[in-house]
């Protein structure tokens, strides 16, 4: 049964993906951050899949699904490199959900993963790339930019 997203159910969720830190989904061949390993730690979880190349990788993944327990949003998460989070999302996600997930996880993955560049690539259900978020830890700023 599909639930409305709500406002405030779009906020409690930032606000938790921001306040803590864990996660990642599948990377899309055709993205240039695709690493062609297959991913060692995690696998199905909940009712999505949450895996990453290393273990810290795969328990940043399984705690983004844990964010969204309900897959209001996020359905899948990969972590690549510890520097790479891939979260697939619902189609029903609005640009401006998309724009606000994409910071909150990308702040999550520097808090994570501190002292290194971050990226989180959201994708639609089909693999193919949606948006992209990049953190730089020199200037602590976030670019969030969506696929044409």
């Amino acid at each position: 049964m599909h639930r409305p997203k709500t406002l405030s159910a779009l906020v409690a969720i930032a606000l938790l993906l921001v306040g803590t830190a864990c996660g990642s989904p599948r990377v899309d061949a055709g993205d240039p951050g695709y690493v062609s390993t297959p991913q060692q730690y995690g696998g199905s979880y909940g009712r999505g899949s949450a895996t990453g190349d290393t273990d810290a990788g795969a328990s940043f993944a399984r705690w983004v699904l844990d964010q969204d327990p309900r897959q209001e949003l996020i359905t899948d998460a990969v972590v690549r490199g510890e520097q790479t989070l891939g979260v697939k999302v619902q189609p029903t996600a609005t640009k401006a959900d998309i724009e606000r997930l994409l910071t909150a996880l990308t702040q999550g993955m520097a808090q994570t993963f501190p002292g290194t560049p971050a990226k989180v690539i959201a994708f639609y259900q089909s693999g193919d790339k949606l948006a992209e978020a990049n953190y730089d830890p020199r200037t602590r700023r976030t670019d969030v930019a969506f696929a044409r």
